[in-house]
């Protein structure tokens, strides 16, 4: 039971010299391996996925609302010069518009062949989780 006192003491004696004297700077080998440690605990680190910011949401729905007016107001005016080429170009940044939308959300890719099916599931997925234009 002795031995076990005189380890006790050692160690609290070591210990309070540890915090007592100075500690010299680290050798080169320990700096050495500290960085190549640093570097690899870099690489494979995950990295924490950054939430979208609610505010590019919001500026996302309120375009998606614009290019919809502005399609279905093209599409019930009689008499549009080169409409076909209007409704072409706003479908096409609206099927954008909402390829971002998905990818916001968190929607995975349609499996559709027609762009009128493909967006009418984008829509509907969208819809479904709380998306409103």
């Amino acid at each position: 039971m002795a031995w076990l006192g005189a380890a006790v003491l050692f160690l609290m004696l070591c210990a309070l010299l540890n915090l007592l004297l100075p500690n010299p700077p680290p050798s080169r080998w320990r700096r050495r391996m500290q960085r190549v440690t640093a570097r690899a605990h870099g690489r494979f680190r995950r990295r924490p996925v950054p939430l979208p910011d609610p505010f590019d949401t919001l500026r996302l729905q309120t375009r998606l609302g614009t290019l919809s007016t502005k399609i279905r107001r093209v599409e019930s005016t009689p008499h549009v010069y080169a409409k076909a080429h209007r409704l072409m170009a706003l479908e096409a940044a609206y099927d954008d518009l909402l390829d971002e939308a998905c990818r916001l959300a968190g929607v995975p890719d349609p499996d559709a062949k027609q762009p009128e099916e493909k967006r009418w599931q984008e829509e509907q997925e969208l819809a479904s989780r709380g998306w409103s234009w």
